[in-house]
């Protein structure tokens, strides 16, 4: 019994059809490519974001913990 050469070719472009669905539309930055001052400049950006993010956890949790200090003095 012959496989007919449809079957792979088939196969490979449904995998390449799903590999195109699920990969990611943003890249992710990388410094592979970058010059010095652009991966300092990347490195910047990426420790303002996460004190950013930080800080934004922390006040979110400041005001749950006032609400629940209000409602518990109620």
């Amino acid at each position: 019994m012959q496989i007919k050469p449809f079957f792979p070719v088939f196969i490979v472009l449904v995998g390449v059809v799903i590999y195109a669905y699920y990969a990611p539309k943003n890249k992710p930055e990388r410094a592979i490519n970058l010059t010095p001052k652009e991966y300092i400049e990347l490195v910047q950006k990426n420790r303002a974001a996460k004190l950013a993010a930080e800080a934004k956890i922390k006040a979110e949790a400041k005001a749950k913990n006032e609400q629940k200090s209000e409602e518990i003095q109620k």
